[in-house]
């Protein structure tokens, strides 16, 4: 066996894994949506692409040093001129230098083109929340089910007997993400079934997470609002709002989040 050989090869398979599990997380919906829907993409859920990125990640770092050991003296070569003298700042590596801090102050300081690709990853995030919805409070998930009945204000009782005609198995002091894990549904799932029956009874519920990176057209969506009927809401408090600004980004000018706002518009988190 030739370790040099091994040493890049598997630098090249750990490229194609991090590329792979880049791309998924990437798409991949935000924390909030993913464990709420027990979001997967070809078998695996976000927390696994993410552990194998991580994982990879190492192996890349390990074999980046075996590679730079075994390669040190054409890496060393490329900062050399004519005369074979040694020169760190070549116009090579001051160019790899100039790429590298295009990307990083680019990304930092939200330039185009970095921020239309990142938007572009927003938005292939965004619609994954439209399509599976969002949980009624942060973290709901982690819930018992006992306290996700009292948060929500559905009767206890009625809602165990909801569960049980669905063949769910279940405990009130076991979290909606443990019942769904053990009957291999999603909490999202509980959470519809119990929302479909109370609706009938005229309890809406509103889910408020996720209102920060919304625009000020789908917040009010949300809350079931016309867009003009929220603005005008918002200029009662004071604030100043067109439809596509990012809910986040105005409440922020005057020193309020997205939940100060929320609650003082009159809902509850």
């Amino acid at each position: 066996m030739n370790l040099k050989k091994i040493t890049s090869l598997t630098m090249l398979c750990s490229i194609i894994v991090m590329t792979y599990t880049g791309i998924m997380l990437f798409i991949a919906p935000p924390g909030r949506v993913a464990n709420w829907a027990n979001w997967k993409l070809l078998g695996l859920g976000k927390e696994d692409y993410a552990q194998i990125h991580i994982t990879f990640m190492v192996l890349f770092v390990v074999m980046t040093i075996l590679h730079v050991f075994y390669n040190w003296k054409p890496i060393t070569s490329y900062m050399k001129n004519k005369a074979k003298e040694m020169i760190v700042f070549t116009k090579d590596m001051i160019v790899a230098l100039v790429l590298t801090l295009i990307f990083i102050f680019g990304t930092i300081f939200a330039v185009p083109p970095f921020t239309t690709f990142l938007d572009f990853g927003d938005g292939i995030k965004h619609s994954w929340e439209k399509e599976y919805g969002t949980a009624p409070y942060s973290h709901a998930e982690l819930s018992s089910f006992k306290m996700f009945t009292k948060k929500l204000d559905y009767d206890l009782e009625k809602s165990e007997e909801i569960l049980n005609s669905n063949n769910i198995k279940f405990e009130r002091t076991q979290s909606l993400s443990y019942i769904g894990n053990e009957n291999s549904v999603s909490p999202q799932f509980i959470f519809n079934l119990l929302k479909k029956n109370f609706e009938k009874d005229g309890k809406v519920t509103i889910s408020l997470t996720g209102m920060g990176k919304k625009t000020i057209f789908e917040v009010a969506q949300t809350l079931n609002l016309s867009t003009d009927e929220f603005i005008l809401k918002l200029k009662a408090l004071g604030i100043e709002a067109n439809e596509n600004d990012k809910f986040k980004k105005v409440v922020e000018k005057y020193d309020m989040s997205p939940m100060d706002v929320i609650e003082k518009l009159g809902y509850k988190k």
